[in-house]
């Protein structure tokens, strides 16, 4: 079982961490089902079954579907995701897309604000490194202005790591054009991530 867990992840070219959301799981927990050190249930397999490479709803769609169970206000429109997802795989999954919806990730600061205390900040520090996400988690936590010792603890954590490349927030296509402005018109913070957005903390109180 825990090998074709593993081919149908691949299969649908899922990451652990995508695999784990929609399945409604941990990406901890799902390595442990991968290695077979936990039994595969019978809700995983029956999700499994749920789940197709072409009738699976496009990223920008799930994750919206997904931020509206986890109560983000403006997507309380929106059909909410079933099962809820866990808070912080879905933070990694956004920040490890390429081109993202604006909106989406616009939620991501209240999603840390949200969540804060549910956040496995470990964990979190540890997928962002291995995907050279550093410098966008260590931005949007910045962003969120929880001043909760642990996540402050993530942020220094994360600024050891910092990269010096310059990146995007989630819009890897973003024109030249727009690159060169908004390098002209970030917030400080963003300029110390090397993160090319418009986003800041007033953002946060807006989404509530």
């Amino acid at each position: 079982m825990a090998v074709s867990l593993q081919q149908w992840r691949q299969r649908n070219a899922l990451t652990q961490v995508n695999a784990a959301a929609l399945l409604g799981v941990s990406q901890p927990y799902l390595s442990l089902l991968e290695k077979g050190t936990r039994p595969l249930t019978a809700t995983v397999r029956r999700r499994m079954r749920n789940v197709r490479q072409n009738d699976r709803p496009a990223s920008d769609d799930r994750f919206r579907r997904q931020l509206s169970a986890l109560g983000y206000p403006k997507f309380a429109h929106v059909t909410p995701a079933r099962p809820k997802p866990g808070p912080d795989s879905l933070l990694v999954s956004v920040l490890g897309g390429a081109n993202v919806d604006a909106r989406v990730v616009e939620a991501l600061p209240w999603l840390v604000r949200r969540y804060a205390g549910q956040l496995d900040l470990d964990w979190l520090v540890r997928q962002a490194k291995l995907q050279n996400l550093q410098n966008r988690l260590g931005f949007v936590l910045q962003t969120a202005g929880v001043e909760m010792p642990k996540l402050v603890a993530a942020v220094q954590e994360l600024e050891r790591a910092r990269l010096l490349q310059e990146a995007t927030l989630c819009w890897d296509s973003m024109p030249a054009a727009t690159r060169e402005w908004m390098r002209i018109h970030r917030a400080p913070s963003a300029e110390h991530w090397n993160i090319l957005t418009r986003l800041q903390t007033e953002d946060v109180d807006s989404a509530a």
